[in-house]
């Protein structure tokens, strides 16, 4: 996708389809789009797989698009899935469990003095 564009459309299905999570790990992440201040990043998991304990440097949302996930911050857990957004500060320390297998996206924003 051409970064000078002023209108850009993903067909998430199709990004899902194109990357599935490889490897011993048993996820991946795709950066869909990259902007100084914006990052959206395609993120597909296996069922029991882990994101492990993390902050960002800016705040966050993940949206489930398939499969269900445990999103941990704090001493606090929830289920997570397609029809959900969750929204975190920077700095907050979080987890992401894939219950089953799944793909979400994750969006990080930075402020001017945070951009890279």
């Amino acid at each position: 996708m051409n970064s000078g564009e002023a209108v850009r459309r993903f067909d998430l299905e199709a990004e899902i389809a194109r990357f599935p999570p490889d490897g011993p790990s048993g996820r991946r992440a795709e950066i869909l789009l990259k902007e100084p201040r914006l990052r959206v990043v395609l993120v597909t998991m296996r069922a029991g797989t882990e994101l492990q304990e993390h902050s960002a440097p800016g705040p966050i949302t993940i949206q489930p698009l398939s499969g269900r996930f445990a999103f941990i911050a704090g001493e606090r857990e929830q289920e997570i899935a397609a029809g959900t957004l969750v929204s975190v500060d920077g700095g907050v320390r979080h987890t992401v469990r894939a219950l089953g297998d799944g793909a979400f996206l994750l969006t990080i924003a930075w402020s001017g003095s945070e951009a890279r």
